[in-house]
């Protein structure tokens, strides 16, 4: 049991020193030659004080001091590697978890205030659009202004009670879609032909709130009436369990020449927040052409994504 006990003085120091100095100071930055060489000089340190705990063993159990030999000790010094080399691998295994939870903790957190600051810059892009829009329909005395107002209204309130969350049920993101087209076609009246199909098997999933509007302010801002002189905007929206599809397009005046880019502010913004939501499971195809712009979304949704009641 004293040959056991004693040494393991020693092998805790061994262990601690290659841990908390040699590892962040050689192995981390890759300086693998003194790194090798601070090990050998452990290993020496090690061997030589495994001998003199054995001398001082045998001095106990027989009260005679005499010198061990060192092939004596090989097997015994062998295990002591092995456990410092253990401590050592455990240690830097714990080591490494802690670092990859702290920067997978930063990495949350720099999205998630990232994800803060592309909503506040929506929402006043948002309202300076809708306000525009009243204030057309006021300049020429439609009778239309007061509905117009109350369905900005519904807009601002979904904005102040649901836009702050992670996600929203995907049926209040379609009626929000449909009340800001509600109040474009308030503002446009009969020169303005919106075409919908829209299938939501399951109202209660999921989504991050504000997905689908951006590209509706895209379509009316950057569109425009057709040849027919009227302004057509073709929506298309179908919703299971797995998937999301989402496609919308609209007319555009004619001789406007297509425009390079992602088509503005708001569809920047939609465009990195897809990116830190929905990696690797989203897909968002841009076509721009002198007559029409079209976007077509779609997201692979989990069965965990939907509501609980």
């Amino acid at each position: 049991m004293r040959a056991t006990l004693l040494p393991l003085p020693i092998l805790m120091i061994a262990t601690y020193f290659i841990a908390w100095f040699i590892v962040p100071r050689y192995l981390v930055p890759q300086k693998w030659f003194w790194f090798l060489l601070w090990c050998v000089v452990v290993a020496m340190v090690v061997f030589y004080f495994r001998i003199k705990w054995q001398e001082v063993v045998n001095y106990l159990r027989s009260e005679q001091y005499y010198p061990v030999p060192v092939h004596k000790m090989l097997k015994n010094i062998i295990r002591d590697y092995s456990i410092i080399a253990l401590a050592v691998c455990i240690y830097i295994i714990g080591d490494y978890r802690r670092k990859q939870k702290l920067n997978e903790e930063l990495i949350k957190a720099r999205a998630e205030a990232e994800i803060k600051l592309l909503k506040g810059q929506l929402h006043p892009h948002f309202l300076f659009n809708s306000l525009n829009n009243i204030y057309s329909l006021a300049l020429s005395k439609s009778d239309l202004t007061a509905d117009s107002i109350l369905k900005l209204t519904e807009l601002l309130d979904y904005l102040v009670y649901r836009a702050s969350l992670d996600t929203v049920p995907l049926a209040k993101e379609v009626q929000l879609l449909e009340n800001y087209l509600g109040l474009e076609q308030l503002r446009y009246g009969e020169k303005l032909h919106i075409s919908s199909d829209i299938v939501v098997q399951n109202d209660a999933i999921n989504v991050t709130p504000l997905i689908l509007l951006p590209f509706a302010e895209n379509c009316f801002k950057h569109g425009g009436v057709a040849q027919d002189g009227v302004f057509h905007v073709d929506i298309y929206l179908h919703s299971d369990h797995q998937q999301l599809l989402f496609k919308m397009s609209n007319s555009k005046k004619k001789g406007k020449a297509p425009q390079n880019g992602s088509g503005g502010l708001g569809l920047q913004n939609i465009q990195k927040r897809l990116n830190l939501l929905y990696p690797g499971r989203h897909q968002l195809l841009i076509s721009n052409t002198e007559e029409q712009y079209q976007v077509e979304l779609s997201i692979r949704l989990y069965e965990q994504n939907v509501a609980r009641p």
